[in-house]
């Protein structure tokens, strides 16, 4: 029922109908009170109901005859007799009746007096008073006779039975005319498929050409009534002549073409407003909004959309001031024209700034974005690649160590000296392999964050004298002098002892392998405040032409030639495992000088 119902109020035939109705209800009112317009109504019948309380008796009879007699008083002419007034007038001098004073105030119909320059009317009036006043001397009574009232009253009543059904009439069409009205404000634009806005060709015309057509009609549509009141306004008659009804039904015609006019302009903008479009589809919005954009397009990025964000910011900040610069330069010379558009340059820039400091911020927040998608990038490439490592290294340990075990039991057999080579090569190199996996899979964890960790206060300087004297072997065989400067008291710190032991022993381990012969390697401890920096320092046997970055790479190695044994990985593990116990890592090259800075917080 609800679907029928709501197919049947927003069919076409429906709004078709209802807007026909409306335009002929109304028009209809209007001729109505054309109508009206021809005839000798009194319109007072509809608030008051006697002839001597309605407006039109005391400002249209009493005032009107009263300024008649005075008119003829003034010129010296004798008052003429009128049979339905009665008056006695004196001015000091002489005296002007047509009855007698005291049977003047004697009157049952409405009495005014005149004396000492004030009207007062007679008992149990409840009528009003003229508005007409002469000099203070005279004195006048002034009434009508109970014949002219009477034949008012009936006038008054006769009106009375001819404007009320036509004001029922009227106020019925406006009543009827405005139910439609507000119906095909509701339904217009509404569909009985959806709840969708649609639009009509009729409103693709701007708001304001629509506005400015609807206002120029009703201008023309006033014009067109004052000017034919005017020429027909006192053509007043009981009966309507050929040419009043034939200027009434031309007034019907224009009216109803009015109606029609504004009724479509009305639907279209109540469409527009419910679909959101109302100011956005006016001609001076559009116009606005052009330059709006055109400014706007010297700050936003569409001028700039082949270029880096850098260079955007730069040539906006370039178009900016240039612009502000013609704005102060327009500024000076309003001022020095004193034109009243002096006001306009400060507006226009103060738009731009906005507009600059807001296609900036859009800048910014790309360039901010850019670097948090690389950095996540970045971080999602590290992370995989940690767990490649791990997963190789983990894949790598099982036939690795099954290779070892063949060759342990390969060199238990009895073998020739030749074969005996070949296995003890075998087993140096697995073990080697063994120690680079090993590596590989410690350094994926740490970098990782998934190394368990074994956090406690130790003495650092113990832990060095340990390191040392477990690498005594390897320091005699690489034939360079230790030179020690440890402190004389325990340094304490809080980090985990086993990792960090792995730490200084990769890095002495590091400066023994690639130490130019007959130099010595420095291990110094310096206390400041509340840290303690360890230093390893030696001289390289090669020349270090890389940065410090570079040798904390993984896989690097400073020996290029790769004579040596390394595996690329010592200096990283290092660093990766000092960051993981709570300290810092530092390389520092100085021409053949390679030290390494690892620094704790130190607790006294």
């Amino acid at each position: 029922m609800d679907t029928k119902l709501k197919n049947f109020s927003r069919s076409s035939a429906t709004k078709f109908t209802a807007f026909l109705l409306t335009v002929i209800l109304l028009s209809a009112a209007f001729m109505q009170l054309i109508i009206l317009s021809y005839k000798n109504v009194n319109y007072d019948v509809l608030f008051v109901n006697e002839y001597q309380e309605s407006d039109y008796f005391i400002y249209h009879d009493v005032s009107n005859t009263l300024n008649d007699m005075m008119i003829q008083l003034e010129d010296g002419a004798k008052l003429p007799a009128n049979p339905d007034v009665y008056y006695y007038i004196a001015d000091g001098e002489n005296i002007y009746f047509n009855a007698d004073a005291d049977k003047i105030k004697q009157s049952k119909t409405p009495l005014f007096l005149y004396e000492d320059g004030e009207w007062t009317l007679g008992e149990d009036a409840d009528y009003g008073t003229p508005y007409v006043y002469y000099p203070e001397n005279y004195k006048i009574y002034f009434t009508f006779t109970e014949g002219f009232m009477e034949e008012g009253q009936q006038l008054f009543e006769a009106n009375r039975t001819l404007i009320i059904p036509s004001i029922v009439f009227i106020a019925t069409c406006s009543m009827l005319s405005l139910l439609f009205i507000l119906y095909l404000i509701a339904v217009t634009g509404r569909d009985k498929m959806d709840e969708e806005i649609h639009l009509s060709k009729v409103d693709n015309i701007y708001t304001d050409i629509q506005l400015i057509f609807g206002v120029f009609t009703l201008a023309l549509w006033f014009e067109y009534m004052r000017s034919y009141f005017y020429v027909n306004g006192d053509n007043i008659s009981d009966k309507l002549t050929p040419g009043q009804i034939m200027y009434m039904i031309l007034s019907g015609i224009v009216t109803a073409i009015t109606i029609t006019i504004c009724g479509i302009i009305l639907l279209s903008l109540v469409r527009k407003l419910k679909a959101g479009r109302l100011i956005k589809q006016s001609l001076i919005y559009t116009i606005f909004y052009k330059i709006s954009d055109f400014i706007k397009s010297f700050f936003d990025d569409r001028r700039y959309a082949h270029y880096p964000l850098t260079k955007a910011l730069q040539r906006r900040q370039v178009t900016f001031i240039l612009v502000s610069a013609g704005m102060v330069f327009l500024t000076m010379l309003f001022i020095a024209a004193g034109s009243p558009l002096l006001i306009v340059p400060p507006i226009l820039e103060l738009v731009m700034i906005y507009r600059y400091y807001t296609e900036n911020n859009k800048t910014y927040e790309k360039i901010n974005r850019g670097l948090q998608d690389s950095l996540e990038d970045q971080m999602k490439s590290e992370r995989m690649k940690v767990a490649l490592v791990t997963n190789v290294s983990h894949d790598l340990k099982t036939p690795l160590t099954s290779i070892i075990s063949y060759v342990e039991l390969l060199s238990k057999e009895e073998l020739s000296e030749t074969a005996k080579d070949y296995v003890n090569i075998l087993a140096d190199k697995s073990e080697r392999l063994k120690h680079i996996v090993s590596d590989l899979f410690d350094l994926a964890k740490s970098t990782s964050g998934n190394m368990p960790m074994d956090m406690e206060d130790i003495d650092l300087k113990k832990l060095l004298e340990q390191t040392l004297a477990d690498m005594e072997d390897d320091i005699i065989k690489s034939g360079l002098p230790m030179k020690t400067k440890l402190p004389n008291h325990a340094v304490i710190i809080r980090s985990d002892g086993k990792k960090l032991y792995r730490v200084f022993q990769n890095v002495i381990d590091n400066a023994l392998k690639y130490s130019l012969t007959g130099t010595r390697v420095f291990v110094e401890t310096e206390e400041s405040e509340d840290r303690v920096n360890v230093t390893i320092k030696n001289t390289a046997a090669y020349e270090m032409d890389f940065t410090p970055e570079e040798v904390l790479a993984r896989f690097n190695r400073g020996d290029k030639s790769r004579t040596t044994e390394g595996s690329g990985l010592g200096l990283s593990i290092a660093e990766s495992f000092t960051n993981v116990c709570g300290g810092s890592f530092k390389v520092d090259i100085d021409g053949d000088l390679f030290k390494v800075t690892i620094s704790f917080r130190a607790y006294k």
